[in-house]
């Protein structure tokens, strides 16, 4: 039997939206986020801070709460 670790994807509703954070699989630092199952873009993590890659469609106040959500 071949069992496959499940990645850590959590899903947050923030007003009616309901927002994807998954781990890019091999990649600590990388976490791929999507809005009502639509693919947004990527948020990072260098030296303790997240930032939003180039081309990322992620509002800023949604960018913020997926930041707190996780750094708890």
């Amino acid at each position: 039997m071949n069992i496959k670790a499940a990645t850590e994807k959590r899903e947050i509703k923030i007003g009616s939206d309901l927002i994807s954070i998954e781990p890019v699989k091999g990649d600590k630092t990388l976490f791929r986020i999507s809005i009502h199952q639509t693919f947004k873009g990527y948020i990072i993590k260098q030296d303790g801070q997240y930032s939003k890659t180039a081309g990322s469609d992620i509002h800023d106040l949604i960018f913020a709460r997926v930041c707190h959500i996780l750094s708890q």
